[in-house]
């Protein structure tokens, strides 16, 4: 893999409007895996999309998160472990007025650089956006923003 400047363990980027701090860097595991933690602040909606070339799992550590895998929708809580599978498309989101944290485990690993590179576009970065989401195999999912955010009133 080529040198991009990987991110430092304990670094927090801004994902989004999602705070993420890595906890653990893919090259402690030879590239198998690597983790973050995420917050989602109140009223918040994540972008819906697909990922081509990676699988994820979250485990809630605090407040609750709505949540979206394919045609499947519920609330996750504290402890639970959402598994979010490539080719399937996924959401979550939060309608409390709390944060909510999770770790997320990513695999392969390659996809911290993702995060890494993403949070350091501008909102007017649209191409260089698009790019970086094409070559990390990840596309949007129509329909399932205005149909969210009106039941849930969340925004993204």
């Amino acid at each position: 893999m080529r040198d991009i400047g990987a991110p430092t363990l304990g670094t927090q980027v801004l994902v989004g409007t999602l705070p993420t701090t890595f906890r653990l860097l893919a090259e402690t595991v030879d590239g198998a895996f690597s983790m973050v933690e995420q917050t989602v602040e109140p009223g918040v909606l994540v972008w819906p999309h697909v990922h081509t070339m990676h699988d994820q799992v979250a485990v809630i550590l605090s407040g609750q998160l709505g949540v979206r895998v394919g045609d499947r929708e519920w609330t996750a809580q504290p402890g639970e472990v959402v598994a979010r599978p490539r080719h399937i498309p996924h959401t979550v989101w939060n309608d409390t007025t709390a944060a909510a944290r999770f770790i997320e485990i990513t695999t392969p690993g390659d996809f911290e650089h993702y995060f890494h590179r993403i949070s350091e576009l501008g909102p007017d970065d649209e191409a260089r956006r698009a790019a970086l989401q094409e070559e990390f195999g990840i596309t949007g999912v129509e329909g399932w923003i205005d149909s969210l955010s009106l039941r849930y009133g969340v925004t993204l």
